[in-house]
Order: structure tokens, then C-alpha cells, then sequence
């Protein structure tokens, strides 16, 4: 038993400190670091652990450094692991300026300059994902490979940012911009597969959450993507695909149409998981990343 826990460990997939644990507690993994840096004259919060190769998680639009949790520690075991509060959300500070995908993407850029990393592996989630795409087909000098975790950014070619919402819209924007206990809970089950995973403190976390982010929320529930087909179609760093089969934020077909559009991108789909397999299926999603990271292959394109 002592053999094969050692030889887990040196996997970097520390799955028994994991197994049966899918809470988002409140309580932040051992030998995380709280940081700070400025960039471009604003605050930006990160926590950090680990030696390696660099390894930047990006949060999705509704989600934080919360989300990452189940993954930290077990990947801090082989990687210099920096989970980032994007600018706008989170500790990080919130200008009031008008949040677009190039915004993030240049104060990810004056971020890594300001640490000291001349190149680092993206793993962006939803809104992160975009993130990661942006950084690969703009400053792609600065990225050794992404993963994408239900997340694409494809720009809409129908956005128009002048036209006025609808009633739903307004509706759906109120919900997630911090609406009330009771709505972000049912938004919440929404976004896994097992409605049981949703905990009291988890809706008061993102409650929390979301209010002090809402602006930046808005701006880029507004935005969207915004990589072209044609721009997606350059991105040439190393490209890990994962996504939950039941993702009811983002459907399975924009897994299928980035593996298709990115050359020699990898995917992986994981079974009876919704849009935060991180969370849902970490010790899995955790084994894969690694697989990625450390032989540029996974074993299995389907969990």
C-alpha cells in the first residue's frame, strides 16, 4: 500500500486525498501562498504553490479560485501552480472599465511579466477558456500549451453590442449578477450534473461572488467569445480539449467543432458531468491534465 501511494504521489495525482470529496469548501489546500501584484497600475490577487513548469489556472465567468480547489494541491505536486483572480472578479481589483476579451488578455500578459514567467501553460474554464484561446492566437510567444475546459471563444458573428436586450436576457442577467440566495442556487444545479453537489456554503460563496464581480459579468456576458473560426483555426501551441457530456452552459458540439478547428487538439469527454468537471469529476479530470502536461498525450478520450 505504502509502494503504491508513493508512486501516486509522484504522478503528481494525489487521487486518495480526493476520493468521495467533491465539496467546494471554504478551506484553501495546504502550502498555498496568498499573493498580490500590480499591473498597469491595478492590483491583481493570486494564490501560488508548487515548483515546475508554470501552470495558470483562469477561472470561468461565475467562478473564482472556489472552483479550483479539488485540483490545486494534487497538480502543485509536479507544477508551479498560480490560480489568478482575472482582473474584475474576485480579489483582484475592478476598475470601472468596460470588460472584453483583449482587456483580460493584456492584463494576463503585463501578469506574467510582472512574476517573471517568460512562457506558461494556460487552463482556462468557460470564460477562462476564452482567455487561453485569445492569449494563443495573440501573444502566443507567451504560451506553452492550453487546456480548454468547456469553454471554446468563438466570436458570435451575429454579436451586435448596440442592440437592446430582451426581457429574458434582462432577467438572466439579474440571476447572475447576484440576484438572490434562491435563483443562484437553481443557477448553480444548472451548471452540474448532480444537483446534490450544490451546498449551502457554495451558494453563498458565489452569491458573494458574483455581486462584487457583476460588472465585469455583464460586460462579458455582453462580449462573448471573441475568436473568429478563421482565427481559431492558427492556433498551433499543444491543445487539450476536456468537457462534460452533459454540459447544459455549453454544448458537447462546441468540443467537437474546436477539436476540429484546432490542429492536432486532443479531447476529452467526460461521462455523467456537467459544465464543471474540475469539480465534479476532479480526480479523473486531475489525471488526464497531468497525462497531458507531462507526455503532450492522454490514454482516453472518453470517462
Amino acid at each position: 500500500m505504502m509502494l503504491r501511494t508513493k508512486m501516486i504521489r509522484r504522478l503528481g495525482v494525489v487521487i486518495l486525498l480526493w476520493i468521495g470529496s467533491v465539496s467546494i469548501a471554504h478551506t484553501q489546500p495546504s502550502g498555498f501562498m496568498e499573493k498580490d501584484v500590480t499591473v498597469h497600475g491595478f492590483n491583481m490577487h493570486y494564490i501560488e504553490a508548487g515548483s515546475g513548469p508554470p501552470l495558470v489556472l483562469l477561472h470561468g465567468l461565475w467562478g473564482g479560485q472556489n472552483e479550483w480547489r479539488l485540483n490545486m494541491e494534487p497538480l502543485s505536486t509536479n507544477f508551479r501552480v498560480i490560480v489568478l483572480d482575472q482582473i474584475g472578479f474576485g480579489k483582484s481589483d475592478k476598475p470601472h472599465a468596460n470588460y472584453h476579451n483583449a482587456l483580460l488578455a493584456q492584463f494576463l500578459v503585463g501578469f506574467l511579466e510582472a512574476v517573471e514567467i517568460p512562457k506558461a501553460t494556460l487552463v482556462g474554464h468557460a470564460m477562462g477558456a476564452n482567455t487561453a484561446t485569445y492569449m494563443a492566437v495573440h501573444y502566443s510567444h507567451l504560451v506553452e500549451q492550453i487546456v480548454l475546459v468547456d469553454g471554446a471563444g468563438y466570436r458570435n458573428p451575429n454579436r451586435d453590442l448596440a442592440k437592446s436586450l430582451t426581457e429574458p436576457q434582462i432577467k438572466f442577467r439579474r440571476i447572475v449578477t447576484g440576484s438572490d440566495l434562491a435563483a443562484t442556487r437553481n443557477f448553480l444545479k444548472r451548471r452540474v450534473y448532480d444537483p446534490e453537489l450544490i451546498t449551502d456554503s457554495w451558494v453563498q460563496e458565489a452569491f458573494t461572488l458574483w455581486l462584487k464581480s457583476a460588472r465585469a459579468i455583464e460586460n462579458m456576458l455582453l462580449e462573448g467569445g471573441d475568436i473568429t473560426e478563421e482565427e481559431m483555426r492558427t492556433i498551433r501551441v499543444p491543445t487539450l480539449i476536456v468537457w462534460g457530456k452533459e454540459d447544459r452552459v455549453f454544448p458537447l458540439s462546441n468540443a467537437d467543432r474546436l477539436n476540429q478547428d484546432i490542429a492536432g487538439s486532443q479531447k476529452v469527454i467526460f461521462n455523467k458531468t456537467g459544465h464543471l468537471p474540475q469539480v465534479e469529476v476532479p480526480e479523473k479530470f486531475n489525471r488526464v491534465i497531468y497525462e497531458f502536461l507531462t507526455t503532450g498525450k492522454v490514454k482516453s478520450v472518453s470517462y
